[in-house]
């Protein structure tokens, strides 16, 4: 009865949880590491060592396996928080992690971050928010004064509805569009 459980839980009822440790230990996420990936994770890294190149403090909400922290390397950040709702994902990220990283399992809309940040990144996360525009504006109170929000969307049938309700309680600083072989992906900088 406990794997029919199990099974309703991580196909049916998707309790979030369960289902995002399941997809990672099934190696879902792996394609993240992809060349099809790189044109995203460059762009946000760009943006970063760009607008805030004395080691800013970074928060990225789902975080997953801590790939753009890798990508960024130890000498582009001060401190980098990160969170995702998986354990596995966490376990993953905090096996490559540097002594200036923090990784926590959490759900983004419930986790309260100590201190304040230069940039807080939602990589295509924040549609998995129960409140896209509630969650976005909650965290602008731990940006530091100059703090920027950068959210990634890929484009689907969605994203235009996500886009105006995002833009709807916040100003656009900067947008850049990403095509790769695997999709497209909008990536803005935003600030309240």
């Amino acid at each position: 009865m406990s794997s029919l459980l199990s099974l309703i839980k991580r196909k049916v009822l998707r309790i979030n949880r369960d289902r995002w440790n399941y997809q990672y230990d099934k190696g879902l996420w792996h394609g993240l590491k992809a060349l099809d990936e790189l044109g995203r994770f460059s762009v946000v890294v760009g943006y970063i060592k760009f607008l805030k190149p004395d080691q800013p403090d970074i928060l990225e909400i789902g975080c997953g396996e801590g790939l753009l922290q890798q990508r960024l390397q130890q000498q582009n950040y001060g401190r980098f928080v990160g969170l995702d709702i998986s354990d596995r994902a966490i376990e993953a990220a905090r096996a490559a992690a540097d002594p200036k990283c923090t990784y926590l399992v959490a759900d983004m809309d419930r986790y309260t971050p100590e201190g304040t940040f230069d940039l807080i990144v939602f990589s295509e996360s924040i549609y998995y928010s129960s409140h896209i525009l509630k969650t976005l504006q909650r965290y602008t109170q731990y940006l530091k004064p100059d703090g920027l929000l950068l959210i990634t969307i890929n484009q689907h049938k969605h994203s235009d509805t996500y886009w105006a309700e995002i833009m709807a309680g916040f100003q656009l600083v900067d947008e850049t569009t990403v095509t790769t072989s695997k999709g497209t992906f909008v990536c803005r900088l935003v600030k309240a």
